[in-house]
């Protein structure tokens, strides 16, 4: 939210927002890199969830994380942004019904709100691990790691669009990661394990130094560094160590953590068209800095009523439309 409202749209040619912050940008600019640390988190959680669940289970699990939030969130960032700042983004009715579907980016067709390109990054996570549950290969997870792991480096020197295209090699090593991570900490560590989870370091790094010479170019005025880049992506390794390790987590901190997870995926639907929606309403009537505090704080209450009025009671309306399958499973996966 802070890289997007002090960072994002000063690019020439993107003029998202009236309100420029200077050089406090630099302390920001790179944020974009916490996506990672996403997909790190996602491939953990996941494994997990799929581990021992039936491919009807684990595709009932992810639509009922995924869509309850998503459709008001996508309405809400489509409204606002048809009605006040369409000028800049250019959104139409077909391009809404199509984002409602979630499978938009699967037919090259734009976003409602900027933020989702990463939504289809993690679709095609899901139906990798989909198919592998469909195959009944779970227990060959490792390996298909490996392999996935293996295509990651060889695209790297073929450069074959489709190969990124279908298989996110540019991505993949941090969804590998976040899975090595849970399987060490549920079944132990192991030789090959270590060895795939250090091959992924200079693999997600390799990716992003190549991503940082376009990021340099879009955002001239700002000075990107690939040895703060390397620190970064490394440690979020260092992080999940940390996790993975630790022995027990207060009642306090557990509850802590559960509301301000709850909170993540709201936040992260509609902070962007909408937030930038009020800087380009009130931007020119505030002091900047009040500015942002108000716009980051009217996002964080906004997704607190998105999540205790639409997508808990819609989830749970529409779990119990869904069959699991397995009462048992479905249990085990909450």
């Amino acid at each position: 939210m802070l890289l997007h409202y002090l960072v994002r749209g000063f690019a020439p040619g993107d003029d998202y927002s009236p309100v420029f912050y200077g050089h406090v940008a630099d302390f920001v600019k790179y944020n974009y890199l916490a996506v990672n640390l996403f997909f790190m988190i996602s491939g953990f959680v996941i494994l997990m969830s799929a581990e021992n669940a039936t491919p009807r289970a684990f595709l009932r699990s992810r639509v009922l994380r995924l869509y309850p939030a998503y459709w008001f969130c996508c309405t809400l960032s489509f409204v606002l942004t048809y009605l006040f700042i369409n000028h800049i983004f250019h959104l139409t009715l077909p391009r809404y019904v199509l984002n409602m579907t979630m499978l938009n980016g699967f037919f090259g067709i734009g976003f409602v709100d900027g933020v989702y390109w990463t939504l289809l990054v993690e679709l095609k996570f899901y139906l990798l691990i989909l198919f592998i549950l469909l195959m009944g290969q779970m227990k060959r997870i490792e390996l298909i790691l490996a392999a996935w792991l293996l295509l990651s480096i060889a695209q790297i020197f073929l450069k074959v669009d489709v190969l990124e295209k279908h298989f996110i090699t540019n991505f993949a090593s941090f969804f590998i990661a976040g899975c090595l991570f849970y399987r060490i900490s549920k079944r132990g560590f192991t030789w090959f394990r270590l060895l795939l989870l250090l091959l992924t370091i200079p693999v997600g790094i390799h990716y992003e130094l190549l991503d940082l010479v376009r990021r340099a170019a879009h955002y001239t005025g700002l000075a990107y560094h690939g040895e703060m880049v390397a620190v970064i992506c490394f440690a979020f390794y260092l992080l999940f160590v940390v996790v993975i390790t630790r022995r027990s987590t207060s009642t306090t901190y557990a509850g802590i953590s559960r509301r301000l997870g709850s909170l993540s995926y709201p936040i992260y639907l509609i902070h962007l068209n909408v937030g930038l929606v009020l800087y380009n309403l009130i931007g020119n009537k505030l002091d900047k800095w009040l500015l942002l505090a108000l716009v980051s704080a009217a996002m964080i209450v906004l997704a607190y009523l998105i999540n205790r009025y639409v997508e808990r009671p819609l989830a749970s309306f529409m779990g119990r439309k869904i069959s699991s399958g397995s009462a048992q499973r479905s249990s085990s996966m909450a």
